[in-house]
């Protein structure tokens, strides 16, 4: 029978070092004494494996994380880094409340800029009326786009053909005729009287998009306000192509994890795979929620862009990201019931397309700073721009609200610089390859299968790149005196401030989600007191 552990007094003789008289004989469960030299062998021995096991351990470690160190996968990337912890705590931080307070907003800086999520939101409350009023004037209204533009970069699968899928046009007799004059001149034609006009150029040295002249060339007269960016049903392959193609060959090697969740404009509720996919509504204990968000994030899966790149190429990483975020959230800001027939928030759609993606979510407040440093820029352009539409009300409304708004943007300072980048010697490299990657992705939207997703995927990417063209190829003194070196195409004007408005409309959407989110919380709560 085995000894047991000496107690009492024994026990408090042991550990103060006290011996007994006795000789000490090899208890049952003790190995007997070896001689010295057998046990210095002995703890030789172990001490090798002991080694050998801390090197082995080591060995494994290292060849995790970088595989091709060591000759095991010569191919292998490098694992992304690893900032879910962040961004899902961003994520959360949006969605709680602070302590039954008030709601709280995200806090912290912006990355790359010089503003924070609350100086952010606070400015979008200032600007967010006199934007919804300027959008809904004749001038900025009224886009000519050129849906029809073939796909240059695969096949594609066909149109969708469903209602909200396909945009209303415009009666051109509503056009003002300055609008949409088309003046030819003899340099527009070849050498030989009577030969084909030659092609114009998609765009110039300054430019970040394809720009369509509205005075010039195919193209479709709409009314934004008439074919509004939502919920349309559009899904599938060729919705998940448009962004992956995006991120992957324009985003310096992205290649993102897309769900159908995340990828497309409709309802997503069947996954590539063809498994259904199910949006989720978020748990409804506080205290549950990180975790639960830690479980939709694909971040691990290289969704996001490495870390050890030149800043110019996170500022278009981040621009696209915006976007993407954007667009997404206006389709769960106005989503489709089909049992109740009625135009709705969806929380469980936002949580699937925003939360597995928090850093997307943190990059669509980069882009209301990208655009609200464009327009401070632009101010004394945009002051003097003529919004004649021969609409009287409008007209008056436009001299109004313009000097509205930028007073409000006036207000914010300097939060973002953009003389820090495309510096140093690969500066004009750098800025080049930008260009071309941006021009590109304008190009990707006429691969998007639904009118009116092509209308807004082509009208936003032209309101960013308008931006882009503004705070990089201009300088301040630009903008000042008589504009003679400023290149700005009237739809350019209309997409700068309707991308604005876009954006505005999705932060505005967060904290309406914010709100739901603590409905959730506040009635689980409720329905707890009343059962106890």
């Amino acid at each position: 029978m085995p000894k047991k552990r000496p107690s009492g007094s024994s026990a408090s003789n042991h550990r103060k070092g006290t011996r007994s008289n006795a000789p000490s004989k090899p208890s049952a469960d003790q190995p007997p004494q070896l001689p010295p030299a057998d046990s210095k062998r002995q703890w030789l021995w172990t001490a090798l494996r002991v080694a050998a096991l801390v090197v082995a351990a080591a060995t494994a470690y290292i060849a995790r994380d970088s595989p091709q160190v060591f000759g095991l996968n010569p191919y292998a990337q490098p694992s992304p880094p690893k900032q879910a912890s962040q961004n899902i705590g961003f994520m959360a931080q949006v969605l709680q409340k602070s302590k039954g307070q008030n709601i709280c907003k995200p806090e912290g800086f912006i990355r790359d800029t010089y503003s924070d999520f609350d100086t952010i939101e606070s400015l979008n409350h200032r600007v967010a009326r006199p934007l919804d009023k300027l959008i809904h004037t004749k001038f900025f209204r009224t886009l000519k786009v050129d849906l029809y533009k073939p796909c240059r970069f695969w096949r594609t699968e066909g149109s969708c053909f469903q209602r909200d899928c396909i945009v209303q046009p415009m009666d051109e007799s509503q056009v003002p005729a300055e609008w949409c004059a088309e003046t030819i001149d003899q340099n527009d034609f070849g050498p030989f009287l009577g030969s084909f006009p030659r092609q114009r150029r998609e765009y110039t040295s300054k430019d970040f998009v394809v720009v369509n002249d509205e005075t010039y060339g195919d193209g479709l007269w709409l009314d934004l306000v008439e074919n509004p960016e939502r919920f349309t049903g559009y899904a599938g392959a060729g919705a998940n192509a448009v962004w992956m193609s995006i991120y992957q060959d324009n985003c310096f090697g992205v290649a993102p994890y897309l769900q159908d969740t995340a990828g497309g404009w409709g309802s997503q509720l069947v996954n590539l795979d063809g498994k259904t996919m199910p949006f989720v509504l978020p748990p409804h204990k506080r205290r549950e929620l990180t975790s639960f968000l830690e479980s939709l994030a694909e971040e691990d899966r290289g969704v996001t862009l490495p870390t050890d790149v030149p800043r110019e190429y996170r500022v278009l990483y981040r621009a696209i990201s915006g976007l993407h975020a954007s667009v997404s959230t206006h389709i769960c800001a106005e989503y489709f019931n089909s049992t109740s027939e009625r135009w709705e928030p969806n929380l469980g759609c936002f949580i699937s397309r925003i939360g597995a993606f928090p850093d997307r979510l943190q990059n669509m407040y980069f882009n209301f700073v990208l655009l609200t440093r464009a327009i401070q820029k632009m101010e004394p352009y945009i002051v003097a721009y003529d919004y004649t539409t021969g609409v009287a009300r409008d007209d008056r409304a436009v001299k109004r609200l313009v000097p509205r708004l930028l007073k409000a943007v006036r207000k914010a300072g300097m939060i973002f610089d953009e003389k820090e980048l495309f510096l140093g010697p690969s500066g004009r490299e750098l800025k080049a390859e930008f260009q071309a990657n941006f021009r590109n992705i304008s190009r990707i939207m006429d691969c998007t299968g639904c009118e009116k997703c092509r209308l807004w995927g082509k009208t936003q990417t032209m309101g960013i790149g308008t931006a882009l063209k503004a705070l990089f190829s201009y300088p301040d003194r630009a903008f000042r005196g008589r504009f003679t070196s400023l290149d700005f195409k009237r739809n350019e004007i209309v997409a700068l401030i309707t991308t604005y408005f876009q954006f505005s409309r999705s932060l505005d959407a967060i904290e309406m989600f914010r709100e739901m989110y603590q409905d959730i919380v506040t009635d689980w709560q409720a329905s707890q007191t009343t059962q106890s």
